[in-house]
C-alpha cells in the first residue's frame, strides 16, 4: 500500500538540493524529464515561473510504500518504486516535467519518492490547478493525489489504504511549512541529518554529531551557526518527569532578537522528540548487531576453511594436498551464504531433491517441500512479469510525454515561421 502527501515549494532548486542530497548522494533512484545534470531541473522551474506571478515554482509530491510489499534492499524493487512515482506524476500533470527521486533513508527505512512537478504546463501555459489537495473537493470538480495513487495502485496490482490515520507529520513532510534560508528550516534539516547518521544509536551520539556539524563551513566558507540540543525533565503538566528537547541555534540574522533562537523539537517535527528518535536509534542498533553477526559469521568461516585445510596438508604425503575444487568451492558457497541460503529454501530439506531413502541413508532429514519451492518460484515470476510491465508502461508513458512535447515545439515553431513571413511580406 502507499499513501501520499502535498506540499507546494516556493523555491524549487531549495526543494530539489534537500530531496538530491548536497552530493547527490540521497536517491538511490532518478527520473528527470529535464536533462542535464543537478540543478538543472530547479532552473528550468525558475525560468518558467519568474515573469510570472507565481508564487510556486514546483509542487511536491511525497509517495511512500509499506515495506511489505517493496524490499528497500532490492534495487529492482526500488526501481520499480521510482517507476509508479513517474507514472503518478505523469497521470496527474501529463504535460509538465517532472522529477522523481526515490529514498529508503527516512524512518523505518521505507522505500518512498519526492516528486516534483514544475508549476507550468507545456502545453497551455498556465500554472498547475489539479491535484493540489490530499483529498478531491466538490469545488471546482477538482481531484486529490491520494486518488490518482490508489487509482494507480489498483491498476497495478498493489493494495489500497482503506483508512487513513492521521499521524504526526515527518520532518520531509513539515519542511515546506518553514521560510527557505530560515534558521527554523536549518534547524530541521540539521536534526534530520543527524538522525539519519549510522553511528548514532542514542542521544549522547546525537548530540557527538550535532557537535560535529558545528565545525562546518557553509557555501560562503563560514562556520555554521552553532546549534544544541536541550533535554530538560518537565517537572509539571502532562509531561511532567518526562524529557523534552528543545533545540537552540546561534541567531546572527536577528530573527529572535535574542543570541539564539530556541524551538521545542515537537514543533518541528515528531522525529524529533524522545519517543520518535528512539525509532532511529533502534535501527541503527540493530544495523550494527547485524554487521557485527556478519563479521563474526565471515570470521568463523575463514577459521573452519583454514583448519579444513591444514588437515588436508597433514593428511597429504608431501604436506601440499588440498582440497578437491570442486569441494573447495562448496564450501567456501556454504559457508559465505549459509543464512541466505536458509532464508530462500524455506523448507527445503538437506536432502536436496534425492529420494527420500537415498537421503534417509545419508544420514539427513527426508525429501523437499515441493510445494513451497514451487509457490516461491511462482511468485518470483510473477513479481518479475509485474516489475517488467510496470518499466513498459513507464517507458510508454515517457516516449507519449516526449511526443507532445516534439510535436508542441514544432507547432511553435511553425508559428513563427507563419508571423515571419507575413512580416517580409511573403505569400501575399
Amino acid at each position: 500500500m502507499s499513501t501520499t502527501h502535498y506540499s507546494p515549494s516556493t523555491s524549487a532548486a531549495d526543494t530539489e538540493r534537500y530531496i538530491r542530497g548536497k552530493e547527490d548522494e540521497r536517491g538511490v533512484a532518478i527520473t528527470c524529464e529535464v536533462p542535464g545534470g543537478p540543478g538543472a531541473f530547479s532552473a528550468r522551474a525558475r525560468a518558467l515561473t519568474q515573469n510570472t506571478t507565481r508564487e510556486v515554482e514546483a509542487l511536491h509530491y511525497r509517495q511512500s510504500f509499506s515495506d511489505e510489499e517493496f524490499d528497500p534492499k532490492n534495487p529492482e524493487h526500488v526501481q520499480r518504486v521510482n517507476d509508479l512515482g513517474y507514472q503518478l506524476a505523469k497521470r496527474m500533470h501529463p504535460d509538465s516535467d517532472c522529477l522523481v527521486v526515490s529514498h529508503v533513508d527516512g524512518r523505518g527505512r521505507k522505500p518512498h519518492n519526492h516528486i516534483l512537478v514544475i508549476n507550468h504546463s507545456n502545453r497551455t501555459g498556465k500554472a498547475l490547478s489539479n491535484y493540489r489537495t490530499f483529498h478531491d473537493r466538490k469545488a471546482g470538480n477538482q481531484r486529490g493525489v491520494q486518488s490518482a495513487n490508489d487509482e494507480l495502485m489498483r491498476e497495478h496490482g498493489l493494495s489500497v489504504v482503506k483508512r487513513l490515520e492521521h499521524a504526526p507529520k515527518d520532518w520531509e513532510l513539515r519542511r515546506e511549512d518553514f521560510a527557505e534560508g530560515g534558521l527554523d528550516r536549518e534547524m530541521g534539516d540539521r536534526m534530520s541529518a543527524a538522525l539519519a547518521d549510522p553511528r548514532v544509536v542514542d542521544k549522547a551520539g546525537l548530540e557527538a554529531v550535532i557537535e560535529e556539524q558545528n565545525q562546518q563551513l557553509d557555501d560562503a566558507g563560514e562556520r555554521v551557526p552553532r546549534m544544541r540540543l536541550h533535554s530538560p525533565v518537565s517537572k509539571k503538566g502532562k509531561r511532567a518527569g518526562q524529557e523534552t528537547w528543545t533545540l537552540y541555534i546561534e541567531d546572527r540574522r536577528g530573527e529572535s532578537g535574542r543570541a539564539d533562537r530556541r524551538k521545542r523539537a515537537s514543533a518541528l517535527s515528531a522525529d524529533f522528540t524522545p519517543e520518535g528518535a528512539q525509532a532511529f536509534f533502534d535501527y541503527h542498533q540493530q544495523q550494527k548487531e547485524q554487521e557485527h553477526e556478519r563479521s563474526a559469521r565471515q570470521a568463523e568461516a575463514a577459521e573452519r576453511a583454514r583448519a579444513v585445510a591444514a588437515a588436508a596438508r597433514q593428511s597429504g604425503d608431501d604436506g601440499a594436498v588440498d582440497l578437491d575444487p570442486r569441494r573447495r568451492r562448496g564450501a567456501e558457497y556454504e559457508d559465505c551464504h549459509a543464512d541466505r541460503a536458509a532464508e530462500e529454501a524455506r523448507g527445503v530439506r538437506e536432502g536436496h531433491g534425492r529420494g527420500d531413502d537415498e537421503a534417509a541413508g545419508a544420514d539427513h532429514d527426508p525429501g523437499v517441500d515441493l510445494l513451497a519451492l514451487q509457490r516461491r518460484v511462482r511468485e518470483d515470476r510473477e513479481y518479475r512479469e509485474q516489475a517488467e510491465r510496470d518499466r513498459e508502461h513507464a517507458r510508454r508513458v515517457r516516449a507519449e510525454s516526449q511526443r507532445r512535447e516534439l510535436e508542441r515545439r514544432v507547432a511553435n515553431l511553425g508559428r513563427g515561421g507563419a508571423e515571419e513571413s507575413r512580416g517580409y511580406g511573403l505569400g501575399d
